[in-house]
């Protein structure tokens, strides 16, 4: 809508207001409160907390809650806790620990949603019971961030991707790695920002040659880490474009184009 047009106020839903209302305060005389639900009023108060006033704050559900407090604390005094579930409340200690002591329902906090808060806040480590139920790629996520936790990490939950992922960003953990589990992709992953890793590989016939994406994994790998091209043995499957690309940024490995 630009600003010569007047909007159909009549018929317009609670999201259509709450998004107005947010860039066109002005209309808020035309506002039918009614029509915002729950959702609505997070979505509002988040940008305009002038508009509390209006708000019927028993149609907020726990996300909506854990949205709006996030951002606008002052509103906690309008909130039935009670309301906020597991998620909510993770989503909610992610960003303003300060209400933890609100919170009776630790336990109901899924573990995906445990690894995520603790990557931000670890003081509540001590009220995680879901340690064992974390996934693999949560875990990564979480070590990343947080590596003091790698003593409760189940090490054989993590395949080949997530083990290139995580060295990437946390190279110290090497010596947990069941490197049977990377493929060729992974390694070409890993080995591009960690080429220490290298005389662990024995998968370079698996680094695929052809490109199922921009380039290809040996491409990407090369254009990194060109001193990898002798261990490259699929120089003539390389696309033409993938090839060209290669050599303009590392001439120097002209010598192994194929003839064609």
């Amino acid at each position: 809508m630009n600003d010569n047009e007047t909007p159909d106020f009549e018929n317009m839903t609670g999201s259509e207001w709450a998004e107005l209302l947010e860039w066109k305060p002005k209309y808020a005389d035309k506002c039918d409160w009614s029509k915002l639900e729950g959702q609505d009023w997070a979505e509002l108060l988040f940008e305009k907390p002038q508009f509390a006033d209006k708000c019927d704050w028993s149609k907020l559900h726990g996300d909506d809650w854990a949205k709006l407090l996030s951002w606008q604390t002052q509103f906690s005094e309008h909130c039935d806790w009670e309301k906020l579930e597991g998620c909510d409340w993770a989503n909610l200690l992610r960003d303003e620990p300060g209400f933890a002591d609100e919170c009776l329902c630790w336990d109901e906090i899924p573990a995906w949603s445990w690894a995520r808060l603790l990557a931000k806040q670890p003081q509540f480590a001590d009220k995680c019971d879901k340690w064992d139920e974390i996934e693999a790629d949560y875990w990564v996520g979480l070590l990343k961030d947080q590596p003091q936790f790698a003593d409760k990490c189940d090490w054989s939950k993590l395949h080949g991707r997530s083990w290139a992922d995580l060295l990437r960003s946390q190279p110290q953990f090497a010596d947990k790695c069941d490197w049977t589990k990377l493929d060729g992709q992974n390694w070409a992953w890993l080995l591009g920002l960690r080429p220490q890793f290298a005389d662990k590989c024995d998968k370079w016939e698996e680094i695929p040659a052809k490109a199922d994406k921009p380039f290809s994994d040996w491409v990407e790998l090369l254009l990194w880490q060109p001193q990898f091209a002798d261990k490259c043995a699929k120089w003539g499957d390389f696309e033409d474009e993938d090839l060209a690309h290669l050599l303009e940024s590392r001439p120097q490995l002209a010598k192994y184009r194929p003839h064609r």
